[in-house]
């Protein structure tokens, strides 16, 4: 099962990035909009942060995935993590990818349009979610699901992502105009799969109630 879901998860972020290409139009042209705002110094020092977001997180232990060169270099992308989280006494399996760059190249390619790109529909969403840390501490995510078209049996993919600077993730309409002026930003997915009428299964609500606040403390490390 583990083997499974983890060959599942990387052909998900790979559907994507093959997405992703046919947005780079847009990408150039918010940099274009951007230029002058970029401090290397500034999104440097933000992606290093990065490493502080724990490999273990309560019962969640996680495995490494790697991000694609190519993916690296067309997204403008500085620093990251993508790890599979699985829970040893669930069961449940997600993958969180976490971004950083430039505020511009971050801001854009939401995974409506990438999974859309190769040939996934939309299902439900995308809507906004709420999670309260226990010092009541609010981010809000988009959350989508996606399944392939003419298959009843189609698993389900759910996406939740969100942008941040400071670790407080949010779901603006036009993250774009949200963030412009900002020397760097986050940029958040977690993914989960499942099979068919079971897609309510709270496998990434899960993981996102405990890995949330951690990640808020990592990338608020000085």
């Amino acid at each position: 099962m583990s083997e499974t879901a983890n060959s599942l998860s990387r052909r998900d972020f790979a559907l994507c990035a093959g997405g992703f290409l046919a947005l780079l139009g847009a990408s150039g042209a918010d940099a274009v909009l951007n230029r002058g705002l970029h401090d290397p110094a500034a999104v440097k020092a933000a992606a290093a942060r990065l490493t502080s977001i724990p490999e273990q997180i309560g019962a969640w232990t996680s495995s490494p995935e790697e991000i694609d060169e190519r993916e690296r270099r067309m997204a403008d992308i500085v620093g990251s993590v993508r790890r599979t989280y699985r829970n040893s006494e669930n069961g449940y399996i997600v993958s969180l990818t976490i971004l950083c760059g430039a505020s511009g190249p971050m801001s854009v390619h939401p995974p409506t349009a990438c999974f859309e790109g190769v040939g996934y529909e939309l299902s439900s969403g995308p809507s906004v979610v709420t999670f309260a840390d226990a010092d009541d501490t609010q981010s809000s995510l988009n959350r989508a699901a996606f399944r392939l078209p003419g298959s009843q049996m189609s698993d389900v993919v759910r996406v939740f992502w969100g942008w941040s600077d400071d670790g407080k993730w949010t779901a603006p309409a036009n993250p774009r105009l949200a963030f412009r002026g900002q020397p760097y930003l986050f940029k958040l997915y977690v993914v989960d799969r499942s099979l068919p009428r079971t897609d309510d299964v709270r496998q990434s609500e899960t993981f996102l109630e405990e890995a949330l606040p951690e990640i808020r403390k990592g990338l608020q490390q000085p």
